[in-house]
């Protein structure tokens, strides 16, 4: 059958996904997507999980720091693939978090999600944790690439074959690591503030860590996803040994303590930094790393064994892909090519076939039971609109993931772009305004898949709530911390 979701763009371009058929005529902005398999809608909530080892052999080189003079000369820690599949009416996807500083080429992506169409996956939101010590992915056809990127379409099968009824629950907590790395001075300047070991005080800075926590029917734990905000960036270049950084220590207390699959992901991070920014190797980074690992680790648990799950109560799975145009700031001139090649070097040219006013980049979006949403953008987005999203989108659970189904670099505020500094003007080519407009096209996206934004009036579409005169105060509409959805 034909599951219909409301996309609000035309799809014309690659982004647009591999499952899509021909919409109908009479709505122009409808992405359609296929349901394996099911005649009747399902009733059931079913989840699966699985984890897969990516780490490749020594000597690759690693990605993340341009002033890095090593490849990588051991392992320090793993790197894992790990995929939740949720299947219930509307169709099957899965949330797949990699322990990588950014997902795979397109081209690699949309074999995996060709691969997972195979096992009976609809959809796949593909997220790095965004690592500064794992191997270089632009060269999509090294063998240690492929090995990747076989590793992750054998964990969604995985994943898949391991689905079963399940129940879910949403928790809250507070995780003081971060802070604001750009100060803009008071001529609107900015001036970065790399590392903050006294903790002064920035904004904006997003401390909230989400905590959604899956079961099976019979109370054994099944997987935790995990949403937090900052650069996994506590060891510097010094390092030249593989790791997940703090991120690897995170997940690795809570699979630990919970007997299942911790799946991270990266939210807003563009301009977040840990307090302790690149340790040097001979000042204790492998110690500072873990000590910053244990400290989220320990917020993230309590919120988790706080947690209630239940079973939703009208399961449901609904996403879509679609391709935003977001231009390019920088025209492809030859004064711009000079200068990309002196300050991206042997990423010149990658760049550089990116600056086109035509850039399109993919938005995916998808909405679990109705309630509880995830916006994933391309790139390093600045939290500014991490606190955005959480403010404008119909679902008070959503959650905006970067680093997600491509990578386009950093996404900053307009304001952030005039004042220049890293992520403000350098590593930064998409389009003034890009990510306002992706964001609210998420926040759309979110509202239509989700039943609360429709193209259509209907008498309930006019009905005005009042509030009692006796009792003026307006509860929030956002799910109380540590509560079943």
């Amino acid at each position: 059958m034909i599951a219909v979701f409301w996309g609000g763009v035309k799809h014309r371009s690659r982004y647009a996904g591999l499952f899509r058929r021909k919409c109908p005529p009479w709505y122009d902005g409808i992405v359609c997507k296929t349901t394996r398999g099911r005649a009747e809608p399902m009733s059931e909530f079913l989840a699966g999980a699985a984890e897969r080892d990516i780490t490749p052999e020594p000597g690759v080189p690693l990605w993340g720091y341009s002033d890095r003079t090593c490849a990588a000369e051991g392992v320090l820690d793993p790197l894992y693939a790990r995929s939740i599949v949720f299947r219930a009416a509307g169709g099957t996807v899965a949330m797949t978090a990699l322990d990588l500083g950014r997902v795979p080429m397109r081209n690699a992506c949309e074999r995996i999600c060709s691969r997972a169409a195979a096992a009976g996956v609809d959809h796949v939101f593909l997220a790095a944790t965004h690592t500064h010590h794992a191997p270089v992915m632009e060269d999509e056809d090294a063998p240690y690439a492929v090995a990747i990127e076989n590793a992750i379409g054998a964990c969604i099968e995985a994943a898949v074959a391991r689905l079963r009824p399940a129940r879910i629950g949403l928790g809250r907590t507070e995780v003081d690591i971060a802070h604001n790395r750009r100060r803009i001075r008071q001529d609107g300047r900015c001036e970065m503030l790399w590392r903050n070991e006294a903790r002064l005080p920035t904004a904006p800075v997003d401390r909230e860590a989400a905590v959604i926590k899956i079961e099976r029917e019979d109370g054994a734990p099944l997987g935790t996803l995990v949403h937090f905000a900052c650069h996994p960036v506590v060891m510097g270049p010094s390092n030249c040994l593989i790791s997940a950084d703090y991120v690897g220590e995170l997940t690795r207390i809570v699979r630990e303590e919970t007997g299942a699959p911790c799946l991270f992901f990266q939210g807003a991070c563009g301009d977040l930094n840990p307090y302790l920014d690149k340790t040097p190797v001979d000042e204790g980074a492998v110690e500072a790393m873990r000590a910053v690992g244990r400290e989220a680790a320990r917020a993230v648990l309590v919120a988790w064994r706080e947690t209630t799950v239940r079973a939703p109560e009208a399961p449901s799975v609904a996403f879509s892909e679609q391709p935003v145009h977001v231009g390019t700031r920088w025209e492809a001139d030859d004064a711009a090519r000079a200068l990309f090649r002196e300050i991206h070097g042997d990423m010149f040219e990658r760049y550089i076939d990116k600056l086109h006013p035509d850039l399109e980049v993919p938005l995916g979006v998808v909405v679990l039971n109705g309630n509880l949403g995830f916006v994933g953008i391309p790139g390093e987005v600045f939290v500014h609109y991490q606190l955005e999203l959480k403010t404008i989108s119909p679902l008070p659970d959503t959650f905006l993931c970067g680093y997600a189904n491509d990578y386009h670099a950093y996404f900053p505020t307009v304001r952030d772009a005039a004042a220049g500094g890293y992520g403000g003007t350098v590593a930064s080519y998409v389009g003034l305004g890009a990510a306002d407009k992706l964001i609210s096209e998420g926040a759309i996206a979110v509202g239509r898949l989700a039943g609360r934004l429709r193209p259509c009036c209907t008498p309930e579409n006019f009905v005005i709530l009042d509030a009692l005169e006796a009792d003026t105060r307006v509860p929030s509409t956002r799910s109380q911390p540590n509560s079943p959805l």
